[in-house]
């Protein structure tokens, strides 16, 4: 598991920049076209200054959004067009439908995003969902975003392009690879404000990592019972009654359905230590040893991956890297160690990561997209969703805007209905930040 450690970052001053607070979705519409007046009263309630306009419901939300960036323009809203990736296009799944009208074409998305930048300067950029999951060289190969990207820059060289992803994402090899073809990230459903420091460490560069085990499952693949990927070693017990290991975990999977995919220790075989990858439960496992080891000579430690059920369409990648063990003889703890024997069922597999750092070699910013609907919010969140604390969750991500850490806040489709309370609610602590940073 990589360790993350922020620098300085609890010390950035506040900012009287201006930064983003909007919406994202969940447009409000008058048969098959968006209710533009409606909108911009809407938004401006909201006391956004920010919108991400989705291209996917209808066919005329291109032609719509012509209408609406004078509109928004009048009102001091800045637009971003927001796109849908292959895997939630017809392409992939007949029962959806394509950003039209230019579908899979985003080389030409880009050129005409831009050409209306050109024309409407509140126009800033362009986003494409679930970016990813879709990073595949048959769809976004390095060379066809490098294309995209310059595509837009040629015609509308400020025209901005940031992909949208979730922390699980957000890696060192995940941001090596985007960095340096994107201008910054949008990404989606933070649990706190600490997972949002820890993905800096990566967009700024910032990150230490220690040498770690990664296990994964791929998409669409069907497994059994007892499949498994794991990594072991045999030690030798040094002193039972101070044997003890203190390991940092990780999963990619922050979703509600569990007994499938369970990360495990066991010792000779035997499990003394689980976490199902249901929920978000990353974190840090200091186990006591002892009495699993009592009377033993040497032992087989043994960290990953077991399937209780069969899946179907389950992709996971979990992460291990071990930070101090005590009362067994373990020369290193690096887990990229080659002493560390892989071990597969099925379709998992399993690799080594050596210990890095970053070095500052950019620094990328990041939109923060939390949960506004209710929906969203409890089953990403998995707490109550009540108005005070969708309110407070988009309070959080406001405050590291306002300290300057992050570029800005998008909530997640908030409920734009006509006296929607959520709306309200969300409203006052944008109306709050705007009114402090204009003092």
């Amino acid at each position: 598991m990589v360790i993350l450690i922020v620098l300085a970052l609890s010390n950035v001053a506040w900012t009287a920049e201006p930064f983003a607070m909007g919406d994202y979705d969940a447009e409000l519409r008058d048969g098959e076209h968006v209710d533009i007046p409606l909108m911009i009263q809407r938004l401006e309630d909201l006391n956004a200054n920010t919108y991400m306009w989705l291209i996917w419901h209808s066919a005329n939300d291109w032609e719509d959004l012509h209408r609406f960036l004078p509109e928004a323009k009048k009102a001091g809203i800045e637009v971003w067009v927001y796109l849908v990736p292959h895997i939630e296009t017809a392409a992939f799944n007949p029962q959806f439908t394509y950003s039209e009208p230019f579908k899979l074409d985003y080389v030409r998305w880009a050129q005409e995003i831009a050409r209306l930048a050109n024309k409407h300067d509140n126009l800033v950029g362009y986003v494409i969902d679930d970016f990813g999951y879709n990073l595949k060289p048959e769809w976004f190969s390095n060379e066809y975003i490098t294309k995209m990207v310059a595509a837009g820059k040629t015609i509308c060289p400020q025209l901005r392009f940031y992909p949208l992803v979730y922390y699980t994402e957000l890696n060192a090899d995940f941001v090596e690879q985007l960095a340096p073809l994107v201008d910054g990230f949008v990404a989606a459903y933070p649990s706190g404000p600490e997972e949002i420091r820890d993905a800096l460490t990566y967009l700024n560069d910032q990150y230490i990592q220690p040498g770690s085990v990664v296990v994964r499952y791929p998409s669409g693949t069907p497994s059994n019972v007892g499949d498994c990927g794991s990594v072991s070693r045999r030690v030798t017990v040094t002193d039972a009654n101070k044997a003890s290991l203190t390991f940092t975990f990780g999963d990619s999977f922050h979703g509600p359905t569990a007994g499938y995919h369970i990360l495990q220790l066991r010792i000779d075989g035997k499990t003394v230590w689980e976490q199902d990858c249901a929920g978000k439960h990353d974190g840090q496992a200091e186990i006591n040893l002892s009495e699993h080891v009592k009377g033993k000579r040497q032992v087989n430690l043994e960290l990953g991956v077991w399937d209780r059920r069969g899946v179907s369409q389950f992709p996971l990648r979990a992460w291990f890297s071990i930070d101090r063990i005590s009362g067994v003889n373990l020369t290193t703890t690096d887990m990229a160690d080659s002493a560390w024997r892989a071990r597969t069922n099925g379709h998992f597999t399993v690799s080594r990561h050596d210990a890095r750092s970053g070095e500052q070699r950019w620094r990328k910013p990041l939109i923060v997209m939390p949960a506004g609907s209710r929906g969203a919010f409890r089953n990403r969140r998995r707490k109550e969703s009540t108005l005070k604390n969708i309110a407070d969750h988009v309070a959080m991500a406001v405050e590291l805007a306002r300290r300057g850490e992050i570029e800005g806040v998008v909530t997640y489709c908030l409920d734009k209905t006509p006296g929607n309370p959520d709306l309200d609610a969300v409203a006052r602590v944008y109306g709050a930040a705007a009114s402090e940073n204009a003092q």
